[in-house]
């Protein structure tokens, strides 16, 4: 009997809220220096950052800033070649079969036209970073210790490296918006340094097409008493940006010689470090009016710690995992937890470390923007992919927690930055697809979103369902937050807009339905052809589904007119029907001429299932479950050596309920060297290619491990299997705006509360079980089993 299994709902006063008290459990830590860049624990304010690595004896603090790039041309050029009127001709030639000429003719007048605009390469720009503060210890007593130790407070967001009594602390502070870097000597020694800020090594070459060598026009250092500067001038971008650090000391001397600091002598020495780009060629120098900014600061470490920290533990505490691992923190240095996975797969402490960094990455480089594929960070000059913002899943995986693990921060900085972007996505539907509505740039600069990058066999300007799945965070938000004038103000906008480009670029053919032509399936070619340029790629008629379901959603909640909804419910019904293939499994192409490719790390056909929620183990036809999950074991037999590829497959196992697929992903990613001594992930196999995707989208994997959540229902350990850890969780937002708190033992339930964020009836499944109750906004129910 139910009643049996779900004993009752009781209000009760206070919440099932755990791990809201400081605790060395969210302090990850190592006994050796980090030695490269890479395994430098990081710390951000959303803005800036810094990177700490070096050996005991000199240590390099690399500041990073989110709005610094190498570009190839002035971003305030609207840059958006035109090639609408070739539209009804490259749809004759994939008609006709002849896609490669289609693709070769659009690729190519789009080409021409952007060069003589000036905008003369396809990767617009690369991220990079500002400058190293290096800080020599010119004393010998400081080798590496037995006491050596550096460590990642993430609940306050320090790193600190102690030595033979000598201390580092660093922060990046969110309320004064600077870097904060305090030195402090031990009882026995004084501080002995020498400080000075240069270039970060490795601006050399061809990268991406990108001369780095000629990056800037002018790049100076300087330095006087108590102060050392940067001021940077780009070549061939209007702007630049200054960097200034203040330096104090209790107690000794200070000197300055050339472009260094000498301190001797000294107790405790703070640097204040802020980062500013300019924008604009003809903007003089910010640095003064910043050096009388930092001269109003406080001058002792704590009274700059304390507010910081408030702000930074209370957005880290929201919402925690807690395996039972706090001794497991304590005594076990990040080296050993790693060589544990790498020899016997997933462990707890592993689990609850990975989590609780993924939402710590994600709070530390949320800004104005949202996380490009290195977050803010990056030791380098020639990050792979350009270390951009790639909308076909990167950034999604990359925000994917965001409002679900209680960060609207988070969301807020990935939807103020796509609104942002909504004039240069218009110039690109109506420059190249002749519509009204949005067409995603692949790669952006994040000032503009105009789609400059494309080329032969990857015809960007042809991906129709690109704007489609990158409004759907907007949704999911909302309904996460109960935020229902979000829904209609923000969200219900931008997918009218969404409506009105379909009925511009769909195609209705002699079947009746409207087809998606061109169309491009995220980055594969179908078998036997070398072009992405296809027509009804499962993912865009999929998106497109989503985009007229959602408005059916939303137009009922709002009571919009009747014309409105029989429009949009016509458009939806005559779209084409997903295809299940010879092999039984959802097709990549709906077309039959095209032939799946099983063995690529992209999962694009699979957006019903994830991000979208058409398909579940329990949802849609059981013809279309029964092929989403032979298509998924293809993906999963492939076994990419991708570790976003390796958590997005295990994402839609989730909603498949295929426990097995999660377990055995979970395995390779944690035996296969994805994870720097940072507790920063790699995009491939032994700590090759500093890249957040994984380890900011894993968050959001546990949760959907966790709970499943939609309109008015959510499932209780869906997917959890049972031999993993106990343990509890906090926090997690449900749609409806609620929030659960939860605890387990052997993969069962044994206790579970909701804090409601609206009136509404909610269907709670567990082990096949249904229980339909009414929550009232506010109040907290007690649910027993």
């Amino acid at each position: 009997m139910i009643a049996k299994y779900l004993l009752g709902i009781a209000l009760c006063i206070c919440s099932l809220t755990y791990g809201n008290k400081p605790s060395k459990q969210w302090i990850t830590w190592s006994a050796l220096p980090a030695t490269c860049w890479e395994d430098a624990f990081v710390t951000g304010n959303g803005q800036q950052g810094t990177m700490v690595w070096g050996s005991t004896q000199k240590e390099r603090i690399t500041c990073v800033h989110e709005e610094l790039f190498i570009r190839g041309w002035n971003k305030h050029l609207p840059t958006v070649a035109q090639t609408a009127a070739l539209l009804p001709k490259i749809r004759q030639l994939i008609r006709d079969g002849r896609n490669n000429e289609a693709d070769s003719l659009i690729t190519s007048e789009a080409e021409r036209q952007l060069q003589k605009m000036g905008a003369t390469q396809r990767w617009p720009l690369i991220p990079h970073p500002a400058f190293d503060l290096c800080i020599k210890y010119l004393d010998n007593s400081q080798v590496l210790s037995h006491s050596y130790r550096r460590q990642l407070n993430m609940e306050s967001g320090e790193v600190t490296i102690v030595n033979n009594g000598r201390k580092e602390e660093i922060f990046s502070d969110r309320i004064h918006n600077v870097n904060v870097i305090h030195l402090k000597a031990d009882k026995k020694e004084k501080l002995q340094i020498r400080l000075n800020l240069e270039e970060t090594p490795g601006r050399k070459g061809i990268h991406f097409e990108h001369n780095l060598d000629s990056t800037f026009q002018t790049i100076n250092f300087s330095t006087q008493q108590g102060w050392m500067t940067c001021h940077a001038d780009y070549r061939y971008d209007y702007g630049g940006y200054d960097g200034i650090a203040k330096v104090t000391h209790q107690g000794g001397n200070m000197t300055s010689n050339g472009h260094e600091l000498y301190i001797t002598n000294a107790d405790e020495v703070l640097i204040l470090i802020r980062i500013v780009p300019r924008d604009g060629k003809l903007i003089p120098s910010n640095i003064s009016a910043i050096q009388k900014e930092l001269l109003g600061l406080p001058t002792n470490y704590q009274q700059l710690l304390q507010p910081h920290k408030e702000v930074h533990g209370e957005m880290f505490r929201r919402m925690q995992l807690d395996l039972g691992q706090a001794d497991g923190w304590e005594n076990t240095p990040i080296e050993q937890m790693l060589f544990d996975i790498h020899q016997k797969g997933i462990t707890p402490l592993f689990m609850e470390q990975i989590h609780a960094m993924g939402r710590y990455l994600l709070i530390s480089s949320c800004g104005k923007y949202p996380p490009p594929l290195q977050g803010i960070w990056g030791g380098g000059w020639k990050p792979a992919w350009i270390g951009g913002f790639v909308w076909d899943s990167n950034i999604n995986l990359a925000i994917s927690a965001a409002a679900m693990s209680n960060l609207p921060e988070c969301a807020e900085s990935y939807c103020k930055y796509v609104e942002h972007l909504l004039p240069g996505w218009h110039l690109n539907a109506t420059n190249y697809l002749g519509c009204r509505g949005f067409l995603v740039a692949h790669y952006n600069d994040p000032t503009n979103g105009y789609l400059t990058h494309f080329g032969q066999s990857f015809p960007w300007m042809c991906w129709a369902g690109g704007a489609g799945g990158n409004i759907r965070p907007f949704y999911e938000y909302a309904m996460l937050m109960g935020d229902d004038i979000m829904l209609k103000k923000r969200v219900l906008p931008l997918y009218r807009e969404m409506a009105n480009f379909y009925e511009d670029f769909l195609v209705m053919e002699k079947d009746s339905l409207y087809h998606i032509l061109p169309s491009i399936s995220p980055e594969n070619a179908a078998y036997g052809t070398n072009t992405w340029l296809s027509r009804d790629a499962t993912m865009d008629v999929a998106i497109a589904r989503d985009v007229f379901g959602i408005l059916l959603e939303l137009g009922k909640k709002f009571n919009l007119p009747e014309k409105d909804l029989k429009e949009w419910k016509h458009y939806l019904t005559h779209l084409p029907a997903y295809r299940i293939n010879e092999d039984g499994a959802l097709a990549e192409w709906i077309d039959p001429s095209y032939l799946d490719v099983y063995n690529h790390r992209h999962l694009s056909h699979l957006y019903p299932v994830f991000p979208g929620s058409q398909i579940r183990k329990d949802k849609g036809e059981p013809q279309l479950r029964d092929a989403a999950k032979k298509a998924l074991d293809k993906r999963f037999e492939f076994d990419t050596s991708s570790a976003h590829g390796l958590i997005h497959v295990a994402l839609q196992a989730a909603r498949l309920g295929d426990l097995n697929k999660i377990k055995t992903n979970l395995d390779r990613f944690s035996r296969r060297h994805y994870v720097y001594n940072s507790l920063v992930t790699s995009h491939d196999p032994e700590h090759q290619v500093y890249n957040l995707d994984a380890v900011l989208s894993l968050p959001r994997l546990f949760m959907e491990m966790l709970v499943y959540t939609e309109p008015g229902k959510i499932e209780l350990l869906p997917a959890w299997p049972k031999e993993y850890a106990d343990g509890k969780v906090n926090g997690i937002r449900l749609y409806g705006g609620h929030i659960l708190n939860m605890k387990w033992e052997k993969g069962q339930l044994t206790e579970a509360g909701i804090q409601a964020g609206k009136n509404e009836f909610l269907n709670i499944v567990y082990q096949g079980k249904t229980k339909k109750i009414y929550l009232k906004e506010k109040e907290v129910y007690h649910i027993k089993f």
